[in-house]
């Protein structure tokens, strides 16, 4: 049976080098020095050095796990996720949330509401899009439905508005079909509501006036670069080309027939 002849302590708070019997044996946490009395002149069986290793070992687990856990708020699943990054078992990774949880530490109820919180403070998601991240993050579908309960329909209208106007302004020299298809098409992909982005767009163009002279001169501008691609067509060709490209653009048809008629095709 080997004896405790020496303990120091390391240079990271809380850890301390065991020596038995003159030589170094391991570093241990201060629980595992205070778990199994690893005082000096303590006896240690290989059995009780067995169990030392091991239980350091799921010390370390856990330690990693709320550092991890403590930074900011972390899912059960995060925090395991994070564990088998750093190649723990999975017993082991287990044992550690199951402490992190008891001690209140991981809380899924609680991460789930402040993750809805905050993202409807944030306005960058809607609900559907909270809903997906935290099914990524592995809460259950049940704790996700009544966390949502705190994206209200105020949120909600009050982040599509801020998205709507944001998105216009980047596909302004867009057709007005093409650039409402973009906008709306981008907001089911932040995860809003279809209800809720059709009220959110009908108010935008409420408050909207069309400017023709910018959408004639979207227009012009789309219907040049086709004209260079296809000028060495004539005729009925020529303008085939062009009605087709511009209709696939979102471009009205007459206002296309119009910048025809006056486009000098030599």
């Amino acid at each position: 049976m080997a004896k405790v002849t020496r303990v120091t302590q390391t240079r990271k708070a809380g850890r301390y080098n065991i020596y038995l019997d003159d030589e170094f044996a391991f570093a241990v946490d201060e629980k595992i020095l205070l778990q199994f009395n690893l005082f000096k002149d303590a006896e240690v069986s290989d059995e009780q050095r067995a169990e030392i290793i091991s239980a350091e070992f799921n010390q370390k687990a856990y330690m990693a796990g709320l550092v991890y856990a403590t930074g900011s708020m972390r899912s059960r699943q995060q925090v395991l996720d994070k564990l088998r990054e750093k190649e723990f078992p999975a017993e082991v990774r287990q044992q550690a949330v199951d402490r992190l949880i008891a001690l209140n530490i991981i809380n899924d109820q609680m991460f789930a509401e402040e993750y809805v919180q905050s993202q409807a403070r944030s306005g960058k998601l809607g609900p559907n899009g909270v809903k997906y991240k935290l099914k990524q993050m592995g809460i259950d579908q049940f704790t996700i439905e009544d966390a949502l309960e705190f994206y209200g329909e105020e949120d909600q209208l009050d982040n599509l508005e801020k998205h709507v106007e944001t998105l216009f302004g980047k596909y302004k020299r867009e057709s007005s079909f093409m650039a409402n298809n973009k906008v709306q098409q981008k907001l089911y992909q932040l995860g809003f509501q279809r209800s809720y982005i059709d009220q959110a767009l009908a108010n935008f163009h409420d408050e909207h006036e069309i400017d023709d002279d910018e959408a004639w001169e979207n227009l012009t501008r789309e219907a040049e670069k086709l004209a260079d691609r296809h000028d060495d067509l004539a005729g009925w060709d020529f303008k085939n080309k062009v009605k087709s490209g511009m209709y696939r653009k979102g471009f009205d048809l007459g206002e296309v027939e119009r910048w025809l008629r006056e486009y000098d095709h030599n």
